[in-house]
């Protein structure tokens, strides 16, 4: 019996190799018509008002978090996407979160430090994020006007 475990014991052990999992690209999350369409008719501004300026990255965010919107100084917006997530989850989220870039530009999100803004009723971060009212509004956006592209398009 002993002889038996000691050979065992001595058995290359197994290794689990990890594989690559390959991260979307900006420019491929932002391939989808959709998108691109919910961009021009209604983030891009005509003069002499100016269009918003979005930076876009994708980021190591904690993995619950699949997208997070900053506005970063006014008109300019940091758009982050957690690159754990396959391209079809984060080209839903990025226009997720447009939507509230488009909620800050129309003036119904304001973030105030600690506190938010909604259509000039004061809510705080204690909201549960499917009863904070900006978050169902982008939700509807999203129902209303995403297009999920097949894989063939990609």
């Amino acid at each position: 019996m002993f002889f038996l475990q000691f050979i065992e014991e001595l058995k290359p052990k197994q290794t689990k190799m990890l594989r690559p999992v390959k991260i979307p690209t900006i420019a491929e999350v932002f391939a989808n018509g959709s998108t691109l369409r919910f961009i021009e008719d209604s983030l891009m501004w005509n003069p002499p008002r100016r269009s918003p300026h979005i930076l876009t990255k994708i980021a190591p965010l904690h993995p619950r978090i699949i997208g997070l919107t900053t506005e970063v100084s006014k008109g300019t917006y940091l758009i982050q996407l957690n690159g754990i997530y396959p391209i079809e989850i984060l080209q839903r989220t990025l226009f997720h979160e447009l939507a509230h870039v488009y909620q800050f530009e129309k003036g119904l999100l304001k973030e105030m430090g600690k506190r938010i803004i909604w259509k000039d009723s004061l809510y705080d971060w204690s909201q549960p994020w499917g009863e904070r009212p900006w978050e169902i509004h982008a939700e509807e956006l999203v129902e209303q006007l995403f297009v999920p592209i097949c894989e063939d398009d990609i």
